[in-house]
């Protein structure tokens, strides 16, 4: 990934932050491919969207939102599931966990609230 890449990617994710209602942070501990599209899918169907991201670039998108405190969860493989809904994202979230244990909530934020 060069410069100008990483560059978009910040402010991709800076321009989601700012306009999520809540944030989830999850951790990835072995999803295949197919567990992570139909999560993916899941996720989309409800209005809300589910994004691997490298740490490094995420913790910098977050930096001047009022998701900054989640920059101390992104350790790890982690991925972020965000929505303008207050609740999908996380519903979805949860739901999936129940089912599948290789998928781990870590923390999550909905404005100022961590």
């Amino acid at each position: 990934m060069n410069r100008s890449e990483k560059t978009e990617t910040v402010a991709s994710l800076n321009a989601t932050f700012n306009e999520a209602a809540v944030v989830v942070v999850t951790r990835n501990l072995g999803l295949t491919v197919a567990q992570s599209t139909d999560l993916r899918l899941k996720m989309r169907d409800a209005g809300a969207t589910y994004k691997v991201a490298k740490n490094r670039l995420a913790k910098i998108a977050l930096e001047g939102t009022s998701y900054g405190a989640l920059a101390e969860l992104l350790t790890g493989p982690t991925a972020l599931a965000t929505s303008s809904d207050p609740v999908a994202a996380a519903k979805i979230a949860v739901e999936f966990a129940k089912t599948n244990d290789k998928l781990e909530i870590v923390g999550g934020a909905m404005g100022d609230t961590f």
